[in-house]
């Protein structure tokens, strides 16, 4: 599977999504309330991605993505 930049992608509910400070340490958190589609903002480290949920940018773990397939849409 390979994801970029840009992509849209399926991310599952019950996922904690979270942001870091300068140091690398979680300075906020939230948990996904329902599977949806997200734009993929770009790659955080080797372990998260950034994407797009609520107007923020949140960092992910890569495994929980996955592409977006064609005519699923989640509300």
């Amino acid at each position: 599977m390979t994801l970029a930049k840009g992509d849209l992608v399926w991310l599952a509910a019950s996922i904690s999504l979270l942001q870091f400070d300068e140091e690398g340490t979680v300075k906020r958190w939230v948990s996904t309330d329902r599977p949806m589609n997200v734009f993929l903002v770009d790659k955080y480290d080797n372990t998260y991605w950034k994407i797009l949920y609520e107007g923020e940018t949140w960092c992910v773990p890569r495994n929980l993505l996955f592409p977006a397939e064609e005519g699923t849409e989640w509300w």
